[in-house]
């Protein structure tokens, strides 16, 4: 029988497509090794927006004008979350004639698997211990934002309104219709660099045209390594927010996990869990439990970052000191996650695909 592929990809050209490219065709393989005499569908959901007009949904609805039933369908998540509801997958299904559903990638479900550890394990840029450890601390936190996101936005204006920017290094893209972000926003900050800073750790957009947020796209290192070195806490800027979404780790969440930094979550705060499940070890010991609170993760922050700037240098460095062998584990951990997830992903069926 046969395996249907339709659905978006990031353009090739870009190593999050280049990695799409190769995993949806890893994943065809596997379907149609251990579903051999059935009639599936791989629908990738990278870019599917409901609102949309694309390829992906024309295909779709192609499918269901020829009026073609499957034994199996898998949705599949990778460089993105699913931006599809609960009720347009159920929907999707009973078009399709009902046939099983196998949610893989960026779901909550037994095909879970993380797309960024495998490419970030492969092309993060390399430092020593030397290089992260922290040893002068000038800057109590960095909070990095490119799109102005919600929930970003509030976090900054929050950050703001309390003087934090006097004691960290916050940055905020530009408001831009293309992203999710806030209507209200009239905040830009920005450290100054350009695109041509970061070719070669992560900036693949064209270089000709000016980037919508107006900060480079930094996925392959740890920014600025001046700031890095020198401050204790990373804000990190999540993707998705509200609880009830699926969790979605990214690079953003690994890379102070890589850059031997303690942490917290403008995001998700199921992530702490999904991070404790899959082996790291989060800072609850040192920070309290408030900030995993989903109702109050804005106001945890601010607070927690208001005791850090009460705090002199030396006890910073003394709390940093105590946390060390914690992070210098988690980096370890995020290797040996990396590589399981690369294994995972070219094995999905058929395997035991526990997360260990």
């Amino acid at each position: 029988m046969t395996v249907k592929v339709i659905g978006n990809i990031f353009p090739t050209k870009w190593l999050w497509g280049q990695y799409e490219g190769v995993y949806l065709d890893s994943i065809k393989e596997q379907i149609q090794k251990y579903f051999e005499n059935q009639h599936s569908l791989l629908f990738n959901t990278t870019w599917l927006a409901p609102v949309v007009e694309n390829k992906a949904w024309k295909d779709y609805q192609d499918i269901i004008h020829s009026q073609q039933n499957f034994d199996n369908l898998f949705l599949v998540a990778t460089v993105d979350p699913c931006p599809l509801s609960q009720q347009l997958v159920s929907e999707i299904v009973r078009n399709l004639g009902n046939p099983r559903l196998y949610l893989l990638g960026n779901f909550h479900s037994p095909y879970e698997f993380n797309f960024f550890a495998p490419v970030l394990a492969d092309h993060f840029k390399t430092y020593t211990q030397q290089q992260l450890e922290l040893k002068h601390c000038q800057w109590r936190f960095i909070c990095y934002n490119r799109k102005p996101r919600v929930h970003r936005v509030r976090l900054v204006r929050e950050m703001l309104a309390a003087g934090l920017d006097q004691h960290g290094i916050i940055t905020l893209g530009k408001p831009d219709p293309i992203y999710d972000s806030d209507p209200t926003n009239n905040l830009y900050l920005t450290l100054g660099e350009t695109c041509q800073d970061y070719v070669e750790h992560g900036h693949w957009y064209n270089l000709n045209q000016p980037d919508p947020t107006g900060i480079p796209h930094d996925v392959l290192s740890l920014h600025v390594i001046k700031y890095w070195q020198q401050h204790f806490l990373h804000v990190v800027g999540a993707t998705m927010f509200e609880k009830q979404d699926d969790v979605f780790v990214s690079e953003t969440q690994f890379k102070p996990i890589i850059g031997l930094r303690p942490f917290v979550i403008n995001g998700n705060t199921q992530t702490y869990q999904w991070l404790r499940n899959n082996g790291f070890r989060t800072f609850e010991t040192w920070f309290g439990s408030s900030i995993e609170d989903q109702s109050n993760v804005h106001q945890a922050i601010v607070e927690l970052i208001t005791r850090l700037v009460q705090m002199s240098d030396q006890e910073i460095l003394d709390i940093y000191e105590d946390m060390l062998p914690t992070l210098i584990y988690n980096k370890a951990r995020f290797f040996e996650y990396a590589s399981k997830q690369q294994h995972l992903i070219n094995n999905l069926f058929g395997i035991d695909i526990k997360n260990s």
